[in-house]
């Protein structure tokens, strides 16, 4: 639904007499989510809007905290809140550390029952476990995307020693074995962020790969390469880590920043143009 449309199923509401307090508070999220870019500052966006869809999918998840896919909704509010909105450092750690402790606690009751012969479950087993409980998928991706935020704001060193990295991984996994198209490809997107800005330390993340990173953000731009995201980011993998392929992503990061954002996820788009133009500034 467009900004405008969300607009307008408020004001039937409103002009119905009822308040929006009294909205169905799920509904209430959803309209405050598609309008999220009112009043926005190019890539900066109010925080009214989006505050309030926070507090609709809570309303949401105390009347029903089984509902995962409110939960969902939440966690994907949150993400935008503490990406999208003026928040200090402080305040935007404790955004990712709300969301990545909800989505925590909903995978712990998700698997409370899996139990496997050889201990550490895979992704495929834990898939295959979850595989029918509805937005389980979207679960497991904004789990890694809380986990990934909180541990870039907390400090990537400290967070690699604990344990974070492989945290991001194996929920990544996770999302693939569900659904490798999900949000845009948004598992192998982060597995492929995860191998481009994980420092390697011995013994802690060895298993960091920068050709791992190429390779996962290389199959979510096959999947979805309409999403500036993905492709962002595989050029940036490209330049820093393929010298021979660098000269042809420093051509298509030209063609990049000369897209126009789409009007649905125009904060979004602004945000990830403006990030393409300072790599491209650096690799220059």
């Amino acid at each position: 639904m467009s900004k405008c449309g969300s607009l307008a199923l408020l004001a039937v509401f409103f002009a119905a007499g009822a308040p929006a307090e009294t909205l169905d508070p799920l509904a209430r999220g959803q309209a405050a989510w598609a309008g999220r870019a009112e009043s926005h500052n190019g890539s900066q966006a109010d925080p009214g809007p989006i505050g309030e869809a926070v507090r609709a999918f809570e309303d949401a998840r105390s009347a029903d905290p089984e509902d995962l896919a409110a939960l969902a909704q939440l966690l994907r509010a949150l993400w935008f809140q503490g990406e999208h909105t003026p928040l200090d450092d402080e305040a935007k750690l404790r955004v990712f550390e709300y969301g990545r402790d909800l989505a925590q606690h909903a995978i712990d009751t998700l698997t409370s029952d899996l139990s496997t012969r050889d201990g550490k479950p895979t992704s495929e087993e834990i898939a295959a476990h979850v595989r029918d409980t509805e937005s389980a998928g979207e679960i497991y991706f904004w789990a890694a995307a809380h986990w990934g935020l909180w541990g870039r704001h907390r400090g990537k060193i400290a967070s690699a020693r604990q344990g974070v990295a492989g945290k991001i991984r194996d929920y990544a996994e996770v999302t693939i074995a569900l659904d490798e198209r999900l949000q845009n490809a948004g598992g192998r997107r982060i597995l492929g962020r995860l191998h481009t800005e994980a420092p390697k330390l011995p013994f802690v993340t060895g298993w960091i790969d920068r050709r791992e990173a190429i390779r996962h953000l290389e199959r979510a731009v096959e999947l979805a390469p309409e999403d500036l995201m993905n492709r962002l980011y595989l050029l940036e993998a490209l330049i820093e880590f393929d010298s021979a392929r660098r000269p042809d992503a420093i051509r298509q990061l030209r063609q990049l920043v000369e897209q126009e954002p789409q009007p649905s996820t125009i904060v979004e788009d602004l945000k990830i143009l403006e990030d393409a133009r300072e790599l491209l500034e650096r690799a220059d």
